[in-house]
C-alpha cells in the first residue's frame, strides 16, 4: 500500500503545483489553464462523444499498425539470431533505416499511400518494425550456444529450437522491444494525425491549437499520457507474470512452482490443454479457401479474420472436449503417449476441460451466426455439421474415433469442408474446383490422425477403442498411411494436369522427400516412441504442404495481375 500511495506523489505534486502556480498568477491562464479547468474540459468533451470517439480511432490505427509491425518483427528478428546468412543480408537494411526520423518520411508514405487509413497504418509499421526486430535478435544472440547445441542433441531442429529455446530465452528482450513499440506507436499515430488531421486525438489536438482552445489541447494531452501509462503498466504486469524468474522475491528465498504467478499458469495450463500447435490442421485450411477466394476475384479482409478465428475456436472446442472423452472412458492413461497433458497431469479438471471446451464452440459458434446473417444459410449448414463432428469424435456410444470412422471425418470437416466455407464466405459461390483442391490437404490430416492411431494401436485396442489402424492391422495400416500420403501427391499433380489447379501449387512437391522418409519410417517401426517421431513428421508435411500450395496461388495471382 505504501508503495502504491508513493507511485501517484510525483503526478499529484505536478498538478497541485500547477494549479498554485496558476492561481497565484505566476503561470499565465491563456497559455496554461489550471488543471481544474482542463478537468471540466475533459468532462464535457467525454459526454459530447468528442473525446471518446478521438480516442477510439487514434487506438483503432495504433493497434493495427502495432500488429502488423510486431508480429513479422519477432519472426524476422528469431531468424536473424538464429542464422548468420539471414544477419549478414538484412542487418545492414536495418540498421540505416531504424535511426530515420519517421515523422519525416510521412510524405513519402503519402505519396505511396494516400491520405487515408492506409498511410496511418503503414507509418505505424514501420516505426516499431526495426525496434522489434532489433530486439528480438539482440535476445536471441545473448543466448548461450550450449542451450541450442543441448536441443540438437535431443532432437531439436528447426522451428522445434526456436519455440524450445530462442524464444523463451529471448523473451525477456521481445518485450522490452514491445513496450518500447508501444510508446512508439503511440507517439507516432498521434503526431501524423496532427500532420495528417483526420480524426483522432491528434487531429482534435490541430483543430484546438486552429481555434486556440488550450484547455481542449491539455485535455487531449492528458489522454494520451494515461493511454500511455496503461500500456506500460500492461506491459510490466505482463512481464511479471511471463518472466517470474525475473522477479526476486524480498526473502531472497527460490520461488516455489506453487508460487508461479497466476495469469503465468493460468497461460501455461491452457496452452497444454487446447495444443495450439495443431491449429495448423485449420488454419491452413481456411487460408487456402482465402487464397482461392481471392483467384477468383473475391477477397475481404474482416470475414476472412472472422472465418479464422472461428475455424480456430471450434477446433480448440473439438481439441478440449475429445480429451475429456477420452480421458474419462479409459483410452487416455499416464502410459499413453498423447498430447493429453492438461488431464493426466492434474493441472485441470474433468469439468474445467469439459466447460472450456462449450466455451470455444460458444464463440465458434456466435462467429459462426454472424457470417449465417451477414453470408446465407450454407454457412450454417457447414456450421452445424462441424460442430456435431467435433463434438461426437469422441462424444456417445458411437464415436467416430471409437468405430473406426476418425479418418474419413478429419478428411472431410478438416479439408473439403473448411476450404469450401471460407471460400464460400468471402465468394457466396461453391465451387466443385475448390473442393478437388481441398484434397490433398484433408488426405494428410487424415494421414496426422492415422499415425497417432498406428502409435497407439495396442493401447486402444486394450482399452476397446476401434480405428482404423487397429481394425486392419499393422501392415494394412502402414499402406494406408502410405495411400493417404503419397494420395495428395499423386491427387495434386492430377488436379494440375486437368487444369483444375493453377500449376504453381505444384510447389508443394518440394515435400516429397520428407513424404518419402515418412512413408519408410512409417512401414519399418512399430515401437510407440518411432512411431511418435512419424506423427510429428507428419504433421509439419501437412502444415508446409497446405503452405506451399498457399504460396502457390498467390504467385498465380501475382502473375494474374501482372
Amino acid at each position: 500500500m505504501k508503495n502504491r500511495l508513493l507511485y501517484f506523489i510525483s503526478p499529484l505534486a505536478l498538478l497541485v503545483i500547477w494549479e498554485l502556480l496558476v492561481a497565484t498568477s505566476l503561470l499565465d491562464r491563456r497559455f496554461f489553464p489550471a488543471p481544474s479547468e482542463v478537468f471540466v474540459r475533459l468532462v464535457e468533451l467525454l459526454r459530447d462523444g468528442t473525446l471518446v470517439t478521438a480516442t477510439v480511432v487514434t487506438l483503432r490505427r495504433m493497434t493495427v499498425g502495432f500488429l502488423l509491425a510486431t508480429i513479422p518483427g519477432v519472426l524476422i528478428g528469431l531468424v536473424m539470431g538464429m542464422s548468420r546468412t539471414t544477419r549478414i543480408i538484412l542487418s545492414p537494411l536495418i540498421s540505416s533505416l531504424y535511426p530515420v526520423p519517421k515523422i519525416a518520411l510521412v510524405p513519402m508514405v503519402v505519396i505511396l499511400f494516400g491520405i487515408g487509413e492506409a498511410s496511418k497504418y503503414a507509418i505505424v509499421v514501420i516505426s516499431v518494425f526495426f525496434l522489434v526486430v532489433i530486439n528480438t535478435m539482440a535476445g536471441v544472440m545473448n543466448v548461450e550456444e550450449r542451450y541450442f547445441d543441448i536441443a540438437r542433441n535431443n532432437g531439436a531442429r528447426g522451428w522445434d529450437l526456436v519455440r524450445s529455446v530462442a524464444l523463451p530465452a529471448a523473451l525477456p528482450s521481445i518485450l522490452t522491444g514491445i513496450n518500447l513499440g508501444l510508446g512508439f506507436a503511440l507517439t507516432v499515430i498521434v503526431g501524423t494525425e496532427l500532420l495528417l488531421p483526420q480524426g483522432g486525438i491528434g487531429a482534435l489536438i490541430w483543430q484546438s491549437y486552429q481555434l486556440y482552445d488550450i484547455a481542449t489541447i491539455f485535455a487531449g494531452l492528458i489522454v494520451v499520457a494515461v493511454i500511455g501509462w496503461v500500456f506500460n503498466t500492461f506491459m510490466l504486469e505482463l512481464e511479471r507474470q511471463l518472466l517470474p524468474w525475473r522477479v526476486v522475491p524480498s526473502n531472497r528465498r527460490v520461488r516455489r512452482l506453487e508460487d508461479e504467478p497466476r495469469l503465468r499458469r493460468f497461460v501455461r495450463t491452457w496452452w497444454l490443454a487446447l495444443r495450439p500447435l495443431s491449429f495448423t490442421a485449420s488454419v491452413t485450411p481456411v487460408v487456402l479457401g482465402g487464397v482461392l477466394a481471392a483467384y477468383d476475384g473475391a477477397w475481404n479482409w474482416w470475414l476472412f479474420a472472422v472465418t479464422l478465428i472461428g475455424s480456430v475456436s471450434i477446433h480448440a472446442g473439438t481439441n478440449l472436449i475429445n480429451d475429456y472423452y477420452d480421458y474419462k472412458k479409459g483410452a487416455d492413461t499416464q502410459e499413453t503417449l498423447g498430447p493429453n497433458r492438461a488431464l493426466k497431469d492434474g493441472m485441470l479438471t474433468l469439468q474445467q476441460v469439459f466447460w472450456g471446451a462449450i466455451f470455444c464452440f460458444a464463440l465458434g459458434s456466435g462467429l459462426g451466426l454472424y457470417l449465417v446473417a451477414t453470408r446465407g444459410l450454407f454457412i450454417l449448414y457447414l456450421g452445424i455439421f462441424s460442430v456435431l463432428a467435433g463434438w461426437f469424435y469422441t462424444a456417445g456410444p458411437a464415436a467416430f474415433a471409437y468405430t473406426g470412422l476418425g479418418e474419413i471425418v478429419v478428411f472431410l470437416f478438416m479439408g473439403p469442408v473448411i476450404v469450401l466455407g471460407s471460400y464460400f464466405v468471402l465468394t457466396q459461390t461453391i465451387s466443385p474446383a475448390v473442393i478437388w483442391m481441398a484434397a490433398p490437404v484433408g488426405l494428410l490430416v487424415a494421414a496426422h490422425l492415422h499415425a497417432n492411431n498406428m502409435r497407439d494401436l495396442e493401447t486402444d485396442r486394450a482399452n476397446n477403442k476401434r480405428t482404423l489402424a487397429n481394425i486392419l492391422g499393422r501392415q494394412a495400416s502402414r499402406w494406408e498411411y502410405t495411400i493417404l500420403v503419397g494420395g495428395s501427391y499423386l491427387l495434386l499433380v492430377v488436379l494440375v494436369l486437368l487444369r483444375i489447379a493453377p500449376p504453381y501449387v505444384l510447389l508443394a512437391l518440394l515435400t516429397l522427400p520428407s513424404a518419402i522418409t515418412l512413408i519408410r519410417s512409417a512401414s519399418i517401426h512399430d515401437a510407440p516412441a518411432r512411431l511418435n517421431k512419424v506423427l510429428r513428421g507428419t504433421a509439419k508435411l501437412h502444415e508446409r504442404f497446405g503452405w506451399l500450395m498457399i504460396l502457390g496461388v498467390i504467385v498465380a495471382i501475382a502473375a494474374q495481375v501482372a
